[in-house]
């Protein structure tokens, strides 16, 4: 039992040799290591040294990431909005998730179609080793920076979720939308999904907040707004068309359920983690910025504030 154990383990997660890839200039590339030198300590959170992530990368981090896949499945009403259903249940699809962070989504996926494989490629997947996994689920470690270290051609179905706030626009042209169309096959669909990072009924403290985060984005060479850039992406790519857009709102209030308990969490979360960073925008003491989160769980009950969540999707030419 203990060899069985072992030689699965092996086939389910890798770190293979990440090779050069010609069309990616030699400033774009970023180390593929994920010791302890790929990473920053700030105010006891860990971050990516080189990526231009404002966010942490640790296990809170991951179980946020988590909370925000539950949200975007209550507010769609199911896990993918392609039209692939069919082939799912049919079996024989080979699916990837870029920058699959634990591995929430394809886990869910895996289980409902026990006949198709699922694949998630993230720079680091050491939290997927202590999860119970299908055996139609593997996971690849390697820095999308880099490329993905798969054959061109091999999946049906690729999934992209929240990953504008780890990528510069150039990056997310040049590099990452390149190498997802590589790995696809003609035909294949992709799906990208992201959230406005503009609020709807937002109250003042709320406002000073968001400017505050939108600000040190904006500072490490991020757009915000991809969800107005997404569809330019895809057509300026020109490997790409049947594009679909779509959007369901979201609410930060518990008017909106579960979601909504999820969602306001979230966002302390989110200026938890980034206290230190948010304070010198704001130029706020330590205690005044823990009042203001205090405060805005308030305001989003009395504004009843929500943000739209968009899945764009098209068609591998």
């Amino acid at each position: 039992m203990g060899n069985q154990q072992s030689k699965k383990s092996k086939r389910r997660y890798f770190k293979p040799p990440v090779k050069e890839i010609s069309s990616i200039s030699s400033d774009e590339h970023l180390s593929s290591r994920t010791d302890s030198a790929t990473f920053r300590y700030v105010g006891g959170r860990k971050f990516y040294r080189d990526l231009p992530s404002v966010l942490p990368a640790d296990e809170s981090e991951l179980e946020r990431n988590e909370k925000k896949q539950i949200i975007a499945r209550l507010a769609w009403q199911g896990n993918f909005s392609s039209p692939i259903e069919g082939y799912l249940k049919a079996g024989g699809l080979k699916i990837l998730d870029v920058g699959c962070g634990s591995g929430t989504w394809i886990i869910e996926m895996a289980k409902a179609y026990p006949l198709c494989t699922f694949t998630g490629v993230d720079i680091d997947i050491t939290s997927s080793y202590s999860r119970e996994l299908p055996d139609n689920v593997e996971f690849i470690e390697a820095n999308l920076l880099n490329g993905i270290p798969i054959k061109s051609g091999e999946f049906d179905f690729v999934v992209m979720h929240f990953l504008s706030g780890c990528f510069t626009m150039r990056q997310l042209e040049s590099i990452i939308i390149q190498e997802v169309a590589r790995v696809m096959k003609p035909g294949a669909w992709l799906e990208w999904m992201e959230n406005d990072p503009d609020l709807k009924n937002q109250g003042e403290i709320t406002k000073k907040l968001l400017q505050a985060f939108l600000s040190g984005v904006k500072s490490k060479g991020i757009n915000s707004w991809i969800t107005v850039e997404i569809p330019k992406i895809l057509t300026k790519s020109g490997i790409f068309d049947n594009i679909r857009v779509g959007k369901r709102p979201a609410t930060y209030s518990s008017a909106g359920g579960i979601g909504g308990e999820l969602y306001k969490e979230i966002f302390v979360e989110v200026f938890q983690a980034l206290k230190k960073h948010t304070m010198e925008f704001m130029s706020v003491t330590s205690n005044e910025y823990d009042q203001l989160l205090d405060r805005v769980i308030e305001e989003f009950e009395q504004y009843q504030t929500s943000n739209d969540i968009h899945r764009f999707c098209a068609q591998r030419k």
